[in-house]
């Protein structure tokens, strides 16, 4: 029988998705056929806005559009905490989605510095490659007195939030990491508010 290359092209592309395999992705792409014309091609207008209306951050590295981006680019203050927050402590994470989420969930005044993923050699993602290298720029201003560890606990973001405790260390940098109440091997994501924010406040000097 012969098949289709778009589609079999659409399936795999859809498999990037984190936690989609193959027969999720073919699911998803039979019902994005089989939906409006209209509601697809938004989506798909949608996907392409994301990859060139959407930057992040060169300071905190979470997700601004357009006008957002270039006003930050035109300052040296951080325009996305807004005003009145504490400049001198400033939580890690591993992602922007994990910026929202403590942000919603925990009494936090800080400011951010979101990576892009955790330290895993073996699959490409060294010091650079997350960001850190930035992180190291942020804490050489002098600015910086306490960093909060809010990586998961996972062995590659327990690699992660040490090796950043030892780059504060020379800066004489104040750390600690969130801790009570959050599961070994466990990410942010998937806790609820109550859970991050008492972690938050129970977090320790390490």
């Amino acid at each position: 029988m012969k098949e289709s290359k778009k589609l079999n092209d659409l399936i795999d592309a859809l498999t990037i998705l984190p936690g989609i395999g193959k027969k999720t992705a073919q699911r998803m792409a039979y019902k994005l056929l089989a939906s409006n014309k209209d509601q697809t091609l938004n989506l798909a207008n949608k996907l392409i806005d994301s990859t060139s209306e959407i930057y992040t951050c060169p300071i905190c590295g979470i997700y601004l559009d357009t006008d957002d981006y270039q006003m930050q680019l035109s300052t040296d203050k951080h325009l996305c905490i807004g005003d009145n927050r504490d400049i001198s402590k400033v939580c890690i994470t591993e992602s922007p989605a994990d910026v929202y989420i403590i942000e919603k969930s925990a009494n936090y005044n800080g400011d951010y510095f979101a990576l892009k993923g955790s330290l895993s050699p073996l699959d490409g993602r060294g010091p650079s490659e997350i960001g850190i290298d930035r992180l190291d720029n942020r804490l050489k201003t002098g600015q910086i007195k306490e960093l909060i560890l809010a990586t998961s606990t996972t062995i590659e973001g327990e690699a992660t939030a040490h090796y950043i405790q030892q780059m504060a260390i020379k800066y004489n940098i104040k750390v600690s990491r969130l801790a009570f109440g959050i599961p070994l091997n466990g990410e942010l994501g998937y806790l609820d508010s109550d859970t991050i924010s008492h972690a938050f406040n129970e977090r320790k000097i390490i």
